[in-house]
């Protein structure tokens, strides 16, 4: 063979080759729609292999070729680098893109916020939960209640898993009142800031009234505490149904449980509840831990603005109840 057929070889041969780089790279590196504005859900499952994906992505017409993509993975070592989730992909994105959102997790999330307010009780905490898709009503109330979990589920915002199961859930809450609580109440204590959340608006005077709770605690004097009564009317009530109902504690009317005994009826019985009614945050808690000493033994919340109003005797929370709650 003459030099000049040799060199003639050499130069097909790498114009050839020239080509089929060029074809690889343009496949690879070029978006089967370039500018396109349309979003492709995409599922990796778990234990799902680069080769599976790959297919997956040519059926769905995210890739100009499986092969090209499994080659891709395999030359740059990412192929079992993939995490599963649910992905939201273009078909503007090219191979190498789409590897690295695989590669690096950039899954949408499943999780679901939701925030669980200072004072919310489990009658409260189930509604949200319920309506937030993660729970069937009445199903975190029955859990929270049978654990005695009450006063204990801090109140925060939190991401669950759509498919976390309520044990989970209390679990989570728990583990964060364990977290966040650096000094712990004692069951007293506790029992008096979960009032707090419930009886008190403004910060500034729940130790106030904390101090009020303990000094009527130590004379012997019922605590005479509303909220009580209608947390202790909602739980005999959702603990008697045969289905489970949500049960508005400021809604179900304090004057008719009154005269009706209960361990929450603080009109009937001295002393504590039976539990905590609510959920306290930490203002409360702190409260309930340095209670605030004062010439008061009485208070009342306004009406129309929510205010505490505190009385020194009976006859001055006479004049105050006929004052603020006309």
């Amino acid at each position: 063979m003459s030099y000049f057929l040799k060199n003639k070889y050499r130069f097909f041969i790498a114009i050839a080759l020239a080509i089929a780089v060029f074809w690889l790279a343009r496949s690879i590196y070029w978006p089967l729609q370039t500018g396109s504005t349309d979003q492709v859900e995409f599922t990796i499952s778990k234990g799902d292999s680069s080769a599976r994906v790959a297919r997956l992505l040519a059926d769905r017409d995210l890739v100009h070729n499986r092969f090209l993509f499994i080659f891709y993975t395999l030359a740059t070592g990412q192929e079992k680098s993939f995490q599963a989730g649910r992905y939201r992909l273009s078909p503007s994105m090219n191979i190498p893109q789409i590897v690295r959102i695989f590669s690096a997790g950039l899954a949408e999330s499943d999780d679901v916020a939701v925030t669980i307010p200072e004072g919310f009780n489990i009658f409260e905490i189930d509604q949200k939960l319920a309506a937030s898709g993660l729970t069937k009503p009445g199903d975190f109330f029955a859990e929270a209640q049978a654990q005695k979990m009450e006063g204990y589920l801090f109140p925060d915002t939190y991401r669950f898993d759509k498919a976390e199961t309520v044990e989970g859930i209390i679990k989570k809450m728990w583990d964060n009142f364990e977290q966040k609580v650096k000094r712990k109440p004692d069951r007293e204590q506790l029992v008096v800031a979960s009032m707090l959340e419930k009886e008190v608006r403004e910060p500034k005077d729940m130790a106030l009234v904390a101090g009020i709770i303990y000094k009527r605690l130590e004379l012997g004097m019922l605590l005479q505490i509303d909220a009580s009564v209608t947390y202790g009317a909602c739980l005999e009530r959702a603990l008697n149904q045969s289905v489970y109902q949500f049960c508005d504690v400021s809604q179900i009317g304090v004057a008719n449980f009154l005269d009706k005994d209960s361990p929450y009826n603080l009109y009937l019985r001295s002393g504590l509840p039976a539990g905590p009614i609510s959920n306290p945050g930490l203002e409360a808690i702190s409260a309930a831990l340095h209670p605030e000493k004062s010439d008061y033994l009485f208070y009342l919340s306004a009406k129309s603005d929510g205010r505490t109003i505190f009385s020194r005797n009976a006859a001055e929370h006479e004049w105050n109840r006929a004052k603020y709650l006309k």
